[in-house]
């Protein structure tokens, strides 16, 4: 398992670096410390390389959402600092979510990987309902359909104009957005505190 990671982790820098097209499996190789024959031992081919990335990427982000407080939408704000914050720092999940808009070989993992995060979502949506945190005439389901999609695209165009280097102060702007449309009065200042607290510039 350790060196099946750090196949994994090579091949990430790889597909992150030049691509999937321009990305060799020597090259993975070569980044992971293995001779090829090691490489297809675990991976018989780039493609399921790339989709072992793809699938790494998924058990890594949906591993930040935990019930840890007693208010779902602090950690719906939580999960998605954590998935920024791995954005910026592993390139296994940069990567993954890199391969999985590139390449029409991907849609079946890309589908199957955004109906989980939205289910997900609006499941910590559907709590929070019933805690009393929103007042919206939208459903849990509608919600977590419309966010997903929202946090996906302000990564995307972050990575485009500015390598991420302004992913924080978007997202910031993007849950005060959502949160003065959506959230009960009585719980808006402490959310929008919440949101301060992990976007804000220090």
């Amino acid at each position: 398992m350790e060196r099946r990671t750090l196949i994994l982790e090579a091949a990430a820098r790889e597909f992150e670096r030049v691509g999937w097209s321009a990305t060799t499996i020597a090259a993975v190789a070569r980044g992971a410390g293995v001779s090829q024959g090691a490489l297809h031992f675990h991976f018989p081919t780039k493609l399921s390389l790339a989709l072992g990335v793809i699938d790494e990427q998924n058990v890594r982000t949906f591993d930040v959402v935990r019930l840890a407080d007693a208010s779902p939408l602090h950690a719906l704000l939580r999960a998605s600092h954590g998935i920024a914050e791995m954005l910026l720092d592993d390139p296994v999940v940069s990567a993954g979510i890199r391969l999985s808009l590139e390449r029409g070989e991907f849609g079946a993992a890309t589908a199957a990987f955004y109906e989980q995060w939205i289910g997900g979502i609006s499941d910590l949506f559907r709590l929070a309902l019933a805690a009393g945190e929103l007042r919206t005439d939208l459903t849990a389901e509608q919600l977590g359909a419309t966010v997903v999609p929202m946090f996906t695209g302000v990564h995307l165009v972050s990575a485009v104009r500015t390598g991420r280097q302004d992913l924080f102060p978007a997202l910031e702007s993007m849950w005060r957005l959502v949160l003065a449309g959506i959230v009960d009065p009585r719980h808006r200042e402490r959310l929008l505190g919440v949101v301060a607290d992990l976007f804000g510039t220090p």
